[in-house]
């Protein structure tokens, strides 16, 4: 097939369509896929509509093999993250192909070759277009389908990303898994020693913890972000998020709020710290085929009735607050509302496996690691 592969700049929204619907090709056969919404996604490759064209730029490609559609990739060039880091690296995301490492390694080739001639100095990814993006390829963990905000991948994306030449690039990105069973019905039996720590935590500290204000929700996105971006400026390779490009996705997860799931601590009715737990709705998107036709969407809201998983997916404590406690507050309150609510299993997601603290507590909590996703690199 090599000599009859033909990359093509996507130029037209037909094109972009085209990049956005070629996963069904890919997972026909695969139960575990969760397909995207075709609106969301669509929205994500339009500059007219994503914050991140505004300080970046990205150039969609397609792959085609006797006229027919084989491969998609777009790398893209996340200038404000490079000015912040002092690096020269461009980045790819949708890079889906069928099982044919020609078609891969054309792909591949014509990505680095374009960041290339922008000057970069590595290709890395894959994400969409920030680490924030489903980032990352599936390693372990594909025997359970992915929950929402996390990207799912045929085994052999792996070998045709490191047949290529990229190799791993940071630490991995962890999932964990709790189940609800042993505490069902009694939320006093949640680990003893971690109750008597919670205890202690809010006697001394000072510390209190309320639910979010959806009547109020601009200023709590306002609240959130500046946590957000300062709990994680002391990581090495943390770039703070635009305003524009935090309240993009939080607008998008507005829909999906429980005021009992958004949690603010306070000291002196300051806030110091933030976590956020959503019901998984890719339970319920699995069921609406990407929202093709107007009975996908009540498909979507019918099983959106039915899902059975909370996840965790960020808790950002300012630094001058850390070592206190105030994590373990809000691990044991999203615990509590899990019950609650009749979740019957928590995920965690993601977290770096660099963060021991972050493991500590969660296997406390009886939670163990079921998914692994690896960022790789490519030196041009």
């Amino acid at each position: 097939m090599a000599n009859d592969i033909h990359i093509h700049p996507a130029q037209t929204a037909r094109d972009r369509r085209a990049i956005v619907t070629f996963p069904w090709r890919i997972y026909r056969n695969d139960p575990l896929w969760m397909p995207p919404l075709i609106s969301e996604r669509l929205a994500r490759l339009d500059p007219e509509r994503n914050p991140f064209f505004q300080t970046g730029e990205a150039q969609p490609f397609l792959a085609y093999h006797q006229g027919q559609l084989v491969g998609t990739i777009v790398p893209a060039i996340n200038h404000h993250a490079n000015r912040y880091l002092g690096e020269e690296v461009a980045v790819f995301g949708f890079f889906e192909v069928v099982e044919d490492y020609a078609v891969a390694q054309a792909l591949f080739g014509t990505a680095a070759d374009w960041a290339r001639q922008k000057g970069m100095k590595a290709l890395r990814g894959p994400f969409h277009f920030t680490p924030s993006d489903e980032p990352g390829l599936l390693v372990v963990g594909r025997d359970t389908p992915p929950v929402i905000l996390m990207g799912h991948n045929p085994p052999y994306y792996v070998n045709f990303i490191q047949r290529f030449g990229f190799v791993k690039f940071g630490a991995d990105s962890l999932a964990f898994r709790a189940w609800t069973a042993p505490y069902e019905g009694d939320p006093g039996r949640l680990p003893p020693k971690l109750l008597r720590v919670a205890e202690a935590i809010q006697r001394r500290g000072g510390f209190t913890l309320r639910h979010g204000r959806l009547d109020r929700w601009d200023q709590e996105i306002e609240l959130a972000f500046h946590i957000y971006n300062g709990a994680l400026s002391t990581l090495p390779r943390f770039v703070p998020l635009t305003r524009a490009d935090f309240e993009r996705q939080a607008r998008a997860l507005e829909p999906l709020l429980d005021p009992d799931l958004v949690l603010f601590a306070e000291v002196n009715g300051q806030p110091v710290g933030f976590a956020l737990g959503l019901p998984d709705i890719n339970q319920a998107i699995r069921h609406a085929n990407g929202g093709r036709y107007p009975w996908d969407w009540l498909k979507l809201w019918w099983y959106s009735r039915r899902i059975d998983c909370l996840s965790f997916k960020i808790l950002a404590v300012l630094p001058e607050y850390r070592g206190r406690g105030i994590d373990v507050l809000f691990y044991l309150q999203m615990a509590r509302q899990a019950l609650a609510h009749g979740y019957r299993w928590v995920d965690m997601s993601l977290t770096s496996e660099d963060n021991l603290m972050t493991t500590r507590i969660a296997t406390r909590f009886g939670a163990e690691v079921y998914k692994r996703y690896r960022t790789f690199q490519l030196a041009l």
